[in-house]
């Protein structure tokens, strides 16, 4: 009885350490990769393992952050930029 325990433990480990895999799974790669692509972008980029899909956060510093401009500052711009294209054809 203890020689076939014995044999039924070893053949448990051998059956489970043979079928483990040792190589680098395809979402492994994955994480590594797009992690690689938001560290091009961010200061610091971490992924937090969570189901279904993984979450990536980016984190960058404030002086990195590009300020937005609203509508009215670009047609004011706009318009300021016009007045002075026709001022110059008019006096040239």
């Amino acid at each position: 009885m203890k020689l076939k325990t014995i044999l039924t433990l070893l053949l448990t480990i051998f059956i489970t350490f043979s079928c483990a895999a040792t190589g680098e799974s395809d979402l492994q790669k994955e994480r590594k990769q797009k992690l690689d692509q938001l560290n091009e972008e961010c200061d610091f980029a971490t992924v937090e393992f969570a189901f279904p899909e993984d979450i990536y956060v980016c984190y960058k510093s404030p002086s990195n952050i590009k300020k937005t401009t609203s509508k009215s500052e670009v047609e004011e711009n706009d318009d300021s930029e016009a007045e002075k294209n026709l001022q110059e054809q008019t006096n040239g």
